[in-house]
């Protein structure tokens, strides 16, 4: 049986400017298990929200943050300057817009 926590990230879609998911809503859960969330700050975050420390809206932050800079750092490339996580296009963090869904 799934957990409310897990259904709500499930259902919580942003629009997200990184790469393969440029131009569609992705859930918040899916960006949780991407390549741009390491295993361990996904665990992290996913503990804090379970407790109750962290709010819907403060995961969706980190997680908006953790794969923009991800995907700035893979388009820098090896040696690439990855001191401005927001450079670049689509690097901007006001590109993720939450959208909770009720399907």
């Amino acid at each position: 049986r799934e957990e409310p926590w897990e259904t709500t990230l499930k259902t919580t879609r942003i629009d997200v400017g990184a790469a393969e998911f440029r131009g569609h809503k992705v859930s918040l859960w899916e960006l949780l298990h991407s390549r741009y969330i390491p295993e361990e700050g996904r665990e992290e975050l996913l503990e804090l929200y379970r407790a109750g420390e962290l709010s819907l809206e403060q995961v969706r932050m980190a997680v908006s943050t953790m794969v923009s800079r991800a995907a700035a750092a893979a388009r820098a490339g090896p040696g690439g300057d990855e001191s401005d996580p927001g450079a670049g296009p689509g690097g901007d963090e006001s590109d993720l817009r939450a959208e909770p869904g009720g399907d």
